[in-house]
Formats: C-alpha cells, sequence, structure tokens
C-alpha cells in the first residue's frame, strides 16, 4: 500500500485530522495561472491628478499613536519595529469599544453602497425605498487643505440629501499619502470636510493606490496608524478600507486590529481575507434605484449606529449578540502557515521570516532532469531556514514530457535533497505552460512516474498546481495515492473538486526578511508528527 494512504489511514484511526478540511468553492481560475492582481479588486479609478507625494521610507512604526498636539511632526511618532507594550491596550481598547454596552446590539446585517461624484445625481429618496440601508460617501482625496478642490463634488449633496430621507451615512477618504505625514494631513482634511455632520458609520481610510502597495509593510502600515489615529483623537470612528489582498499581505495584523476593517473582494463567495471584519465591499457592479450609473455594493456586519452612538440608537429588532449566522465562511487557516521560496526570493533573513509568523518553508530544490539544475539559493536557504527552526519541505518544478523524463527528474531531486530531513512533503510541481499541450493521461503518467520513483526511496510525496489545471488536466486516481498542494488566489477557498492538505492562497505575500512578494500558504495536517513516526523523508 502506498506511504500516503497507508498514513492517511491511521491518522484517520487516531483521530488526527481535522474534520474541516476545506472543499471546493463556487469561484474558479481561469487558467492554469491564476492572474489575480490588485486591480481587479480595486474600488475605484481616480480622474484627478494629484501631485506627488513625499515619500519617506524606512523602518516605520505600525502602532504608535500620532502625536495628539497638532504642532508635533506627525513623523516624530514613528518607530523602528511595530511591536511594542501599547498594542496590548490598544487590542483592549478594541475590544471595550466593540463589547461595550448592550450585546444583543453588537451584530446587524444590513446593506450598503459606497458613492462618489462618479455617480453623478442621485435620487435618495429613491434609493431608500429601493432597501438600501446605510452609504458610505467619499468625502474627498489627498491633502485637501492644501489642495481645496480635492473636496469630492458631489460630497455635500449625497450627505445632505441621503441624511433627509433618513439614510445612515459613513465617510470615506481616498488616499494618496506615502507617508506619515501625508496620511496625517489627509486626517485633518477629512476631518474639516465632515465635521459638521452627523455619522453613523465609521470614517475609512482608502488605500490602494499602486504607489502605496509598494512600500515597505512597515511603512504601509504606519501611513494607515497615522491617518485612523488621528481621526479618532477627534472623536470619531475609523476605519480602513482596501482589498483583501494588501490588507492580506502589506499591513501588520497589529494595526488591523486597532481599527475596523472594510474589505473588498468582488464575485467571490466570502472575502479572501482571514482576519476580522465589519464591512464586505462585494460588488463593483450593482444597480440600485436611483442611481444612474454601477454602484459598489456592501454588506454589513457591525451594528455601526448603535456602537457610535448608544444613547441615541432605536433598535428594530434585527440586532442580535450572535455574528454566526451573519458573517460569509471565512478562510481556513490550517494547522500551520508557511511560505515557498526560490532562487526569485534572494538572499533571505530567516530569523526574521521566523520571528513573522512563519512556521514552515517549502523550498525549491531544483527543476528538469539534471541534478545541475539545483535551485542557485537551495542549501543556503535550507541551512538558514533549519537554524532559525523553521520546519522545511521541497519542491521540484517539472519540464518532464513523458514518464520517462520524469524518472530522470524523480532522480535528479533525489540527488539534491538526499541527506537532508524535512517535516513537509516532497512536492512535484507541474504547472510549466508547456505541459498544458499534453494529453491529460501523459500528464497522469508523468506524475506517478516521479512520484513512486521518490515514494520508493522513502519520501512523502505529493502533486502541486493550479485548482482549474488540477480539477481539469489529471485523472482524480492521483489524489487517492499522493497528496496535494493547492494553488488559489484571491479566493476564501480554492475551487479544487478533490482532498487537498495545502492551500498556496497568494502570491503577492510580504514577510519580514524577504525582498519583494513571496508565496503563502496554510497546511490542513501536523505533517511534522507524520514524518517523524513513520520515519520518512530522512527521519
Amino acid at each position: 500500500m502506498k506511504i500516503y494512504k497507508t498514513l492517511l489511514s491511521l491518522l484517520i484511526t487516531c483521530g488526527v485530522i481535522s474534520s474541516g478540511v476545506m472543499m471546493s468553492a463556487s469561484a474558479a481560475d481561469s487558467g492554469i495561472y491564476n492572474d489575480i492582481t490588485y486591480s481587479s479588486e480595486s474600488k475605484e479609478y481616480e480622474e484627478f491628478k494629484v501631485p506627488d507625494q513625499i515619500s519617506k521610507v524606512g523602518n516605520s512604526s505600525a502602532s504608535e499613536a500620532i502625536a495628539q498636539d497638532e504642532n508635533v511632526s506627525a513623523s516624530a511618532a514613528m518607530l523602528e519595529t511595530p511591536y511594542n507594550v501599547f498594542d496590548i491596550y490598544d487590542a483592549h481598547q478594541k475590544y471595550v469599544k466593540l463589547h461595550s454596552g448592550d450585546m444583543s446590539m453588537i451584530y446587524k446585517k444590513a446593506e450598503g453602497i459606497d458613492v462618489s461624484y462618479a455617480q453623478g445625481k442621485i435620487d435618495w429618496k429613491a434609493v431608500k425605498d429601493s432597501g438600501i440601508d446605510f452609504a458610505i460617501i467619499r468625502a474627498g482625496f489627498g491633502n485637501a487643505n492644501k489642495y481645496p478642490n480635492q473636496v469630492d463634488t458631489w460630497f455635500k449633496y449625497n450627505i445632505e440629501e441621503a441624511q433627509k430621507v433618513g439614510m445612515d451615512v459613513g465617510i470615506y477618504w481616498y488616499s494618496y499619502a506615502l507617508d506619515v505625514e501625508a496620511a496625517y494631513n489627509e486626517a485633518e482634511s477629512c476631518y474639516n470636510v465632515i465635521k459638521d455632520y452627523d455619522i453613523q458609520y465609521p470614517v475609512f481610510f482608502d488605500i490602494e493606490e499602486e504607489k502605496q502597495k509598494r512600500l515597505p509593510t512597515s511603512q504601509v502600515s504606519a501611513i494607515i496608524d497615522a491617518f485612523c489615529s488621528r481621526i479618532e483623537s477627534k472623536g470619531l470612528y475609523a476605519g480602513v478600507y482596501s482589498f483583501s489582498s494588501l490588507l492580506s499581505s502589506n499591513v501588520y495584523q497589529q494595526v488591523l486590529d486597532k481599527y475596523t476593517v472594510w474589505v473588498a473582494h468582488w464575485d467571490v463567495a466570502a472575502p479572501g481575507y482571514a482576519h476580522d471584519y465589519g464591512m464586505w465591499q462585494y460588488n463593483a457592479r450593482g444597480r440600485v434605484n436611483g442611481i444612474n450609473t454601477e454602484v459598489d455594493l456592501d454588506h454589513c456586519y457591525i451594528n455601526y449606529p448603535y456602537l457610535i452612538s448608544p444613547e441615541t440608537y432605536v433598535p428594530d429588532g434585527t440586532e442580535t449578540d450572535s455574528s454566526e449566522q451573519l458573517f460569509p465562511v471565512s478562510m481556513d487557516k490550517g494547522k500551520a502557515k508557511g511560505i515557498d521560496v526560490s532562487v526569485w526570493q534572494g538572499k533571505i533573513d530567516w530569523d526574521k521570516v521566523k520571528s513573522s509568523g512563519v512556521d514552515y518553508a517549502v523550498i525549491r530544490a531544483g527543476y528538469g532532469d539534471l541534478a545541475t539544475q539545483t535551485d542557485k539559493y537551495f542549501e543556503a536557504n535550507i541551512e538558514g531556514a533549519e537554524k532559525a527552526g523553521i520546519d522545511c519541505g521541497v519542491y521540484w518544478y517539472s519540464y518532464a514530457s513523458s514518464p520517462a523524463d520524469a524518472v530522470l527528474e524523480a532522480e535528479a531531486c533525489y540527488e539534491v535533497i538526499k541527506g537532508h530531513k524535512f517535516e513537509y512533503p516532497v512536492y512535484y510541481a507541474v504547472e510549466d505552460p508547456s505541459i498544458a499541450a499534453l494529453s491529460n493521461q501523459e500528464i497522469t503518467d508523468i506524475i506517478n512516474a516521479f512520484c513512486s520513483t521518490l515514494e520508493k526511496k522513502g519520501y512523502y510525496v505529493g502533486v502541486k498546481s493550479y485548482a482549474n489545471f488540477l480539477n481539469t488536466r489529471i485523472d482524480p486516481s492521483v489524489y487517492s495515492k499522493y497528496d496535494v498542494w493547492v494553488a488559489h488566489y484571491g479566493v476564501s477557498k480554492p475551487a479544487f473538486n478533490s482532498h487537498f492538505n495545502m492551500w498556496q492562497f497568494t502570491n503577492e505575500g510580504k514577510i519580514d526578511g524577504i525582498k519583494g512578494y513571496v508565496n503563502c500558504n496554510y497546511a490542513y495536517l501536523d505533517f511534522p508528527s507524520i514524518m517523524k513516526k513513520a520515519h520518512i523523508n530522512g527521519f
């Protein structure tokens, strides 16, 4: 019997396998590659051109609040590290803010829209009558104190007419800030525009510009913190808006834990964001009575009107103290969080990677059918990860066009990895475009040839590819013999029709110690225990 099936049977008997391993989702990828980009989730395209902000690049604080004294420079609040003792206080304050008052009032499902000048003149009575509960209205963008024409041209009309018909409203401010000082000034601009209005929903900082997403995580985090902390110092309820990929990979969680989150992710069963959020922008092409253009549609799950003004809030009977029936099913983060790396990540500071919360790394050993095609950084990555206390697995990138080629690739892989111990599987990455020209049977035979060769040498083996390719180009019999590592980005669950134990959920991860983007993964089995107990993968 195959190693994989034997171990799986043993694990089921022992009750080790989690019953919550994810199944397929309704969203499907469109080809062998999932080209999920920021633009596919982005909130809007600005027609205005604003002056470039001056970027102050460096390690910035992600949790230090902006100085409350307006005469103190905002940039002076930046620190070298995002971690400090005040995070405990900030987290407690968020808990108090969310859980103070009557717990039976905390959660409430509401339907909303977000609008700007792009929607033109809106008939707000028709919007209200259509069943819309709230509207998040753009107040402006950039530094409107310096450039007054950057107040949204329809803001005054929208907020006043919406409130006349009894619509609850919130605010968003579109950011171009590239440093803390610019974000602080944007917060001041926003406050000056909205200060005379009663607002029932949060004031959201909209961060999604191309230049912003290229900044270091520390810088993005500090920018968000600067705006939101300044808004809250004015007595308002602050939040951050962006698309799920940026929130998941380019902001310190300590910052996101301090403010409410509005996540944008369209046309999926649930947003591809694994942490807490209060609002979800689920559609960018909605149609609502009273608006002549397409409009963004939003679900809200937190009862913001109650949290913001409990003394004036009038219950309608739809409030609840339980969120279980309101939120869509979120991402299952599994048993361990990992990355996969190759020569493309260059030199990695593995100690920083470990400190960032990474549990394991799947490292490219090489590619093709020659042992000389070892990944340039394989040995350095294995050594660095092991010294840092990070568990390791490996993958071999395939170019095989026949089973005979696949056997040569397996032998080459063995020559490179023998002598090492791996807590995670040895994966065969079958995703090169050249493979697409082969028949399904040829691809299946290639995978079986590689995996069986390495399995006979005492390795726990699996196949890795994109969800659509795994669904349509490989015979399902492979999945009963070998483990599966599925890649599908920008979704709450991979759209794979069979069992899998690892999911590559983004190719735009940002991890301390690695320059640029890196693939991030979740593992759903306790692989280290499996390898050690079965004395395989070098153990």
